[in-house]
């Protein structure tokens, strides 16, 4: 099995593996040499607070005979997308963007959708008074602008966008933003990153969690696959079930 990252030092990255990345990274590759390899090619752009390195073992490992590249920039994934892929995975609101449908839909805690969090220094953001706020750059500017806006109830938002979730926490150092976004399972791990006194504030408006689309001819075998992906390397998606 080949794999390709074209977007390695734009991709998303967090601190470093976790824990829970390296047990799942564990878990992944005792699974492999079992495995029936699926064949198929899958995109993935999604960001994870873990190493772009070890995402892309992670999915090497569960998902042996799939050649898997994995982006960290929308532009790598649009670009990547036209050369040709069987599958492609990524949060419904990109499928949306790309006119694409979900196939095959992550699932946590029976939810197939997720909270969001402003996260701040000191004091819980108000989404009624920030203007200010740090976003991972999901649909380009304009995209990810009106994503931002929607998410939070505000138009009055300006959004400093970042590839990876490890450059979040910089924007408020630098007091940059004064606010940042991201999932609210995210947020124990940022504060414990820093020594600010970070605050979370959960947004009412939830957002899909990861899904998968078919867009070529081995798409239904690419994400029959993905479906029995390991249960921790799931996890690290944010996902504990594919349906």
């Amino acid at each position: 099995m080949h794999s390709s990252d074209p977007s390695r030092n734009g991709s998303s990255a967090g601190a470093g593996p976790t824990l829970g990345a390296a047990a799942a990274l564990g878990t992944a590759f005792l699974l492999a040499g079992s495995a029936q390899a699926a064949g198929g090619r899958l995109l993935v752009y999604l960001h994870i607070a873990v190493k772009q390195r070890a995402f892309q073992s992670l999915l090497q490992a569960g998902l042996p005979g799939v050649t898997t590249t994995t982006v960290g920039r929308i532009g790598d994934f649009e670009r990547v997308l036209q050369q040709g892929q069987d599958a492609v995975l990524t949060l419904p609101a990109v499928l949306s963007a790309q006119g694409l449908s979900a196939s095959l839909q992550g699932r946590r805690a029976g939810a197939v959708d997720e909270t969001y969090s402003l996260v701040g220094n000191g004091s819980p953001p108000d989404p009624k008074q920030v203007e200010r706020v740090g976003t991972l750059d999901l649909l380009g500017r304009d995209g990810t602008d009106t994503f931002v806006r929607k998410l939070v109830g505000s138009s009055r938002i300006r959004t400093e966008r970042v590839t990876k979730v490890e450059d979040l926490l910089p924007l408020l150092q630098l007091q940059r933003v004064e606010a940042v976004l991201l999932p609210s399972r995210l947020f124990a791990e940022l504060k414990g990153t820093s020594r600010l006194p970070l605050v979370q504030r959960e947004l009412e408006t939830r957002v899909g969690l990861p899904a998968g689309a078919s867009v070529g001819p081995a798409g239904a075998q690419v994400l029959a696959a993905l479906s029995k992906l390991p249960r921790d390397a799931s996890q690290l998606l944010g996902v504990d079930e594919w349906r």
